[in-house]
Formats: C-alpha cells, structure tokens, sequence
C-alpha cells in the first residue's frame, strides 16, 4: 500500500470540536470529517469592525505503509471572502511523531510559537508557492498551523470557505 496522508484535528485524541483544534495531542478525527468552513467560528461583527487573527493546528498523519516524501501544503483555492486570507506555518517541535503532543494554546487568538512552538514562520502558500514539509514515515505526522487573518472592516461573506491541499509522493 502507498502512503495516505490525511488531516486530523489536534486538541486531544478524541476531540471532534475543531474550535478545540488548539495543539496538543492529535486527534484521531480527520479535518474532511468535518466541513472545512467550521474549522473556525464564525466571525463576529466586533472582529469584523476590529479585524481579527486566529490559529488552528492541524496534524498531517501517514496512515498508509509507505513513506511519504515531496509533501507539501497550500491553499488551492483561496479564501470565497476577499476579506480574509489563510497562512499557514510548519511546526519543527517534535517534527515527527507517532502520538503528537506537541505545544498548544490556550486561546485561538494566542501566537503558536509565543507558547512553545517551534521556529514556526508564517506565510501565504498557493499552488505557486507552496510550504514544503519532511517527509512522513508511516503511523507517524507533522504539525501545521493555519492563521485566519480577518481585515479590518471585513464585510459580511456567508459560509467563507478555502480549500487545503496536500501533495505528496
């Protein structure tokens, strides 16, 4: 069998709230189990007027048997709202790990790496740009933190959506 990457939520091994998706232990509960507009809240009118900047962890595990090498991750389609945009950054703590408990934090508006986090470093990755990450042995995964960011002034867009991509060999 090849390798089969899949996203799982973070926060505990049996956490399904991905509003509980904050770090921690992996999850056995994979993102695609729930829709991937849900895995932030809903914006607020105050966060609409002041903007906003959350964070959500995410694990990519290896399920499969076959090592999986030439992984990376990117927004293959953007945000539907032009007032928000999704960054991601690569967690190097505990790079690979079969049973992920890596840093976490306690509020979705907390820095990742001001609470433990590796060297983590932000940016906006599209299928022209693309965040690279290490290989992933089988039974074990690798931590990525996405960053809403919501403008300031941001209108109102029901149900914004974006697409999250993986490719691997």
């Amino acid at each position: 069998m090849a390798a089969t990457l899949e996203f799982r939520l973070t926060g505990g091994a049996s956490n399904t709230d991905p509003n509980a998706s904050l770090g921690g232990v992996m999850s056995s509960t994979e993102v695609s189990d729930t829709p991937m507009n849900n895995l932030f809240d809903n914006v607020s009118p105050d966060e609409t007027k002041a903007g906003d900047v959350e964070y959500r962890a995410i694990d990519i595990y290896n399920s499969g048997d076959a090592y999986a090498t030439e992984v990376a991750v990117y927004m293959s389609t953007e945000t539907s709202s032009p007032d928000t945009q999704i960054d991601l950054g690569y967690d190097s703590v505990g790079a690979h790990a079969s049973d992920w408990d890596g840093p976490s934090i306690t509020d979705e508006g907390d820095t990742p790496a001001d609470s433990g986090g590796g060297n983590i470093t932000f940016g906006h990755y599209t299928s022209s740009n693309k965040l690279t990450l290490p290989g992933i042995t089988p039974g074990e995964a690798v931590r990525v933190w996405l960053k809403r960011i919501v403008s300031v002034g941001a209108g109102n867009t029901s149900s914004d959506q974006g697409t999250l991509t993986v490719e691997y060999a």
